[in-house]
């Protein structure tokens, strides 16, 4: 059985040009779309999801990611149906505790039971039920159905709250295979914890990647995402699992990084990203350096991987993607 390739989108383009890329994508074959939600530096989310529903057949539609803080539970329940009922059903909630949506508002990452409440509360209300949340009683007045719902995560703590409650996880952990290993096996703790079977949680993977026959040029390109992902990465990864060098990296990186430009092309910080950061949290360089590395990742369970579309030529990557190394992967790694 092959792996589902997904790509991710940030609104930091017209959404009409979102929808293209979405259309696109479908006609090549992968399987969803996640836009990211972060009101300060992006577009919208809900009304990009909306149009790449009215521009597709046949993709998951799902916010890569969302928060409990800038949204209420109630608000997210009410979008995330809405887009579910336009799409015909293909919408998936992703969500996590908060990152650059939150930070450029001066407020603090949810904890991990702020975001296990807003989880739950969500979820009654998309089932009909009203819930208590925060004091007040919530509750949805028209049809919906019960969307699923994607803990995103890098920590462990997070990760096992995924593998306890959530759907499906989306991890990000970088590309080495002994991270992904450290994610899956604190997914299959939190299951283990809430007695679930691990088999029935959606494993994905969100992996920074650019790939174009000038490696060099690839590489380059990547580094305002890998800045972004690197950060929010390894300041939840235990550090007895990271090597020294890439910890000393992230520290200098962490210092100058600017929330404000988050992903931007212009961003100074993203001079601070090394060799070695880079190829600790994404695959960069021509299709026959990455193809040994989606290979091995491939091998490890995973059921979907989601590709950042960040570079100039998103066009470009989808079609090396689908042509040069989808074909090739399995969950056997053959």
């Amino acid at each position: 059985m092959s792996v589902a390739f997904d790509i991710g989108l940030l609104p930091d383009r017209p959404i009409d040009e979102l929808a293209r890329l979405a259309a696109s994508a479908e006609e090549k074959c992968f399987e969803g779309v996640w836009i990211a939600d972060s009101q300060s530096i992006f577009r919208d989310a809900y009304a990009a999801l909306t149009i790449c529903a009215l521009r597709t057949e046949r993709m998951l539609l799902a916010t890569g990611v969302t928060n409990p803080l800038t949204r209420h539970p109630a608000v997210l329940a009410g979008v995330i149906a809405t887009v579910d009922e336009i799409s015909g059903g293909r919408a998936i909630l992703g969500i996590g505790t908060g990152e650059s949506a939150v930070k450029t508002i001066g407020r603090k990452a949810s904890t991990l039971r702020e975001m296990e409440e807003a989880i739950l509360a969500i979820r009654s209300l998309l089932a009909g039920e009203s819930t208590e949340y925060q004091g007040a009683t919530l509750k949805m007045s028209w049809p919906t159905r019960c969307v699923p719902i994607y803990v995103a995560a890098s920590g462990p703590k997070t990760l096992q709250l995924a593998g306890r409650i959530a759907d499906g996880v989306l991890f990000q952990v970088g590309a080495s295979p002994v991270l992904v290993e450290y994610a899956l096996n604190e997914i299959r703790k939190g299951a283990e914890q809430a007695g679930r079977s691990y088999e029935e949680i959606q494993l994905c993977m969100r992996l920074a990647c650019n790939l174009s026959s000038n490696g060099e040029k690839a590489r380059r390109e990547l580094r305002p995402y890998a800045a972004a992902a690197a950060v929010t990465t390894f300041r939840s990864v235990p550090a007895s699992i990271i090597s020294d060098e890439i910890g000393q990296d992230i520290r200098r990186l962490r210092e100058r990084y600017d929330y404000h430009k988050h992903t931007n092309v212009d961003a100074g910080h993203q001079e601070l990203v090394t060799s070695t950061i880079l190829d600790a949290v994404a695959i960069a360089g021509t299709p026959e350096e990455a193809l040994p590395k989606f290979k091995k990742i491939a091998g490890m369970g995973i059921h979907r991987i989601v590709i950042p579309l960040t570079g100039s030529d998103p066009d470009g990557v989808m079609k090396v993607l689908a042509e040069e190394i989808r074909p090739h992967l399995s969950k056997s790694g053959s």
